[in-house]
């Protein structure tokens, strides 16, 4: 469907403010989190063949704000080794996106978010340890996703812990490839008129929402268990699947 602002009411920017809120606690407590909830929210307020042009906005204004609180912790050695092939496949990632229906868009992210829980599960129980041209090839891999998908960049989490980051160095180097990829996707889909004005100041509004969060999540770590965090967002993140299958599945079956 086409988008206009003056088509989204004022609970719907309520709704999205608050989820983009609770996105970025979540993001902020792990590292990733913004693009798994988001597009379940997002999708029925926007049309789901928005979610990914405007999530490219909002994820890189809060990867942005967590940069630079880490900034000093930077690897740019990994880095530069990663993006070297993942902003290539990300851009064919992003070729495949912009040629699928909108069914098909809703099956791919309800797929990938329902499919991100086991997967996440099991990467993070490797422990690999890559070179530059592990890196490289786990870049270009996961590149590929991030183009038809948001949230993906959660796949290479496992893989920059497996590099040997942790603390602020993981959370400088991880945000630093975020920031990459979505501002590559942002050029793309701007350049191709798939991010209006319309688009873009809701991108913005939902990515300055989810700055708050980074602090928030600085509090709530003191105070509760990253498991308990991690289960719940599992839930929800379901669920947020769930809800993006329906639609195209039932459309298919009657």
């Amino acid at each position: 469907m086409n988008f206009a602002l003056q088509h989204v009411t004022e609970l719907d920017l309520l709704i999205a403010a608050l989820a983009a809120f609770v996105a970025g606690t979540c993001s902020g407590m792990t590292g990733f989190g913004g693009g798994l909830l988001l597009p379940p929210i997002l999708a029925p307020i926007l049309g789901v063949q928005n979610v990914v042009p405007v999530l490219s906005i909002a994820m890189l204004i809060t990867n942005l704000h967590r940069f630079w609180l880490y900034r000093r912790y930077l690897d740019r050695t990994l880095t530069l080794a990663v993006l070297a092939t993942m902003i290539p496949a990300v851009i064919i990632g992003m070729t495949i996106y912009l040629s699928l229906q909108h069914d098909t868009i809703a099956l791919v992210l309800g797929t990938f978010l329902i499919a991100s829980i086991p997967l996440g599960r099991f990467l993070a129980r490797r422990r690999m340890q890559l070179g530059r041209l592990g890196l490289s090839v786990a870049g270009g891999c996961v590149g590929v996703v991030s183009g038809t998908t948001p949230g993906a960049g959660m796949l290479m989490i496992p893989v920059l812990l497996g590099a040997g980051l942790a603390g602020p160095a993981f959370l400088a180097t991880d945000a630093s490839i975020s920031i990459s990829v979505n501002f590559t996707k942002a050029i793309v889909f701007g350049g191709l008129g798939n991010l209006t004005l319309g688009l873009l100041a809701t991108a913005v509004l939902i990515g300055l929402c989810t700055v708050p969060g980074n602090y928030l999540a600085r509090w709530i770590l003191q105070r509760t268990s990253l498991r308990l965090h991690a289960r719940i967002m599992e839930v929800i993140v379901f669920f947020g699947g769930l809800s993006l299958l329906w639609r195209p599945v039932w459309d298919a079956i009657r």
